[in-house]
C-alpha cells in the first residue's frame, strides 16, 4: 500500500531541502510586528487544582486555565473607534503563537477555540485544560523529597528572535484547595528560553510554568521507618539466646530478614524501576545487612557450641549485642550530710 502525502505536507517538508517536523510559519498569517520587532506574548497560568502524582508512571493529574495576550497592530488601525466593544474570531482566523503543550500525555480542552480583541488591538486567548502531564521525578531523597511539575509551552512555528514570551505575575496563580494528598504546595516560578529542536537544528521559543511541591515524610516515618526499626530489633533479641537454643536462633533470624524482603517488595511498587537508590532504599538494604550479621552470628555461635567453644559464643554474643545497661562508675551515690 503507499501512502501520498498531500501537497501541503510534502511542501513543508521539501522546502529550502530541509526536513520539517513541522510547517513553517512563513506559511501561516504573517506576525503583527515587522522585523526585526520581537513580538512580546503575555502569558498566565493559573493552576486550579492538582489531583495526584504517579511516581510510576512519572505523571500528574492537573486542571489549569491558561491565558495569552498579545498586541497586534492590525487590528488597531481596523478598529479606531474606541467606542467599539470588543468581538470575537476564531483562533486560526489570526495571528497567534502556535503554542504547544510539550508534556502533555492525555489534555483535553473546556473552552472553545476563540479569541477575544478589543479596540487598542489587544487580542486575548483563553482556554482550561484538566488532564495528565508528563513529568520527571528525582527521588534520590524519598521520602524527604521535593519535586518541580512543569508546564511546558513552545512555539514550533517562531524562535526567540520573533516572539518572547513574558510572564503575567498578577494572573499567575494557583488555587489554595488542591486536592493533592501528601504534598504541600513551596512555591511558582516561570521562564522564557530557547528550546533547540536537533531534528530541525533550529531554537524555538519556549516558556515554563514551575510548581515545587513537597512530600510529607511523617506519613512514611510511621509506615516504613518505625517498622523497619522494630524489625532490626527483633533480629537482635538472637544476641540474648542461649548459644544452645539452635532452633529459636535460626527460626527468629530467617524471619526478620524475610519480614525485610517482603515489606520491601510491598513498597516498590509505588515507585518506578530506576538505577539509583532512594534514601528510603538505603535505609532498608542498611537493615538487611543488621539483620544479616545477625543470621551469621547465629550460624557461627552454634557451630562454636558444636566444637565445644561454648564460653566463645557467649564472648561473640556479648561483643555483638547492643549496649542498653548504664555503666556503674558513672552512677555517683549521695550520703546525707556529705559534700560530693
Amino acid at each position: 500500500m503507499t501512502i501520498r502525502f498531500s501537497a501541503r505536507i510534502q511542501m513543508a517538508v521539501t522546502q529550502d531541502k530541509k526536513k520539517h517536523w513541522f510547517i513553517p510559519h512563513d506559511q501561516a498569517i504573517p506576525r503583527p510586528n515587522d522585523d526585526p520587532e520581537i513580538t512580546q506574548i503575555l502569558v498566565g497560568i493559573y493552576t486550579l487544582d492538582l489531583a495526584k502524582i504517579n511516581e510510576v508512571e512519572q505523571t500528574v493529574y492537573i486542571d489549569f486555565y491558561l491565558g495569552l495576550q498579545w498586541y497586534d497592530s492590525r487590528f488597531d488601525s481596523a478598529l479606531s473607534n474606541t467606542n467599539l466593544s470588543p468581538y470575537q474570531r476564531k483562533l486560526e482566523e489570526v495571528w497567534q503563537p502556535n503554542l504547544h503543550i510539550i508534556n502533555q500525555r492525555n489534555l483535553d480542552k473546556e473552552l472553545d477555540e476563540i479569541v477575544h480583541i478589543n479596540s487598542q488591538g489587544i487580542v486575548t486567548y483563553r482556554q482550561r485544560y484538566y488532564g495528565k502531564l508528563a513529568t520527571s521525578l528525582d527521588l534520590r531523597r524519598f521520602p524527604f523529597d521535593e519535586q518541580t511539575i512543569k508546564i511546558e509551552l513552545i512555539s514550533f512555528s517562531y524562535s526567540p528572535e520573533e516572539i518572547h514570551f513574558v510572564e503575567a505575575e498578577e494572573l499567575n496563580g494557583i488555587s489554595s484547595e488542591i486536592s493533592l494528598v501528601n504534598w504541600s504546595i513551596i512555591g511558582l516560578s516561570s521562564h522564557s528560553h530557547a528550546h533547540y529542536l536537533q531534528p530541525e537544528q533550529q531554537d524555538y521559543a519556549r516558556f515554563d510554568y514551575e510548581i515545587k511541591v513537597k512530600r510529607h515524610s511523617s506519613f512514611y516515618a510511621w509506615r516504613v521507618l518505625f517498622p523497619v526499626a522494630l524489625i532490626v530489633f527483633m533480629s537482635d533479641l538472637v544476641f540474648w539466646l542461649e548459644p544452645t537454643q539452635i532452633i529459636p536462633q535460626i527460626t527468629l533470624a530467617t524471619a526478620t530478614m524475610v519480614s525485610l524482603i517482603t515489606y520491601q517488595f510491598i513498597l516498590r511498587q509505588e515507585l518506578p524501576k530506576m538505577n539509583y537508590l532512594t534514601a528510603e532504599d538505603k535505609v532498608i538494604v542498611g537493615s538487611m545487612l543488621l539483620v544479616f550479621i545477625a543470621l551469621v552470628k547465629s550460624v557461627t555461635s552454634i557451630n562454636l557450641v558444636a566444637g565445644g567453644y561454648r564460653e566463645l559464643a557467649l564472648s561473640l554474643d556479648d561483643i555483638l549485642k547492643p549496649r542498653f545497661r548504664t555503666s556503674k562508675s558513672s552512677i555517683k551515690y549521695y550520703k546525707p550530710g556529705v559534700n560530693n
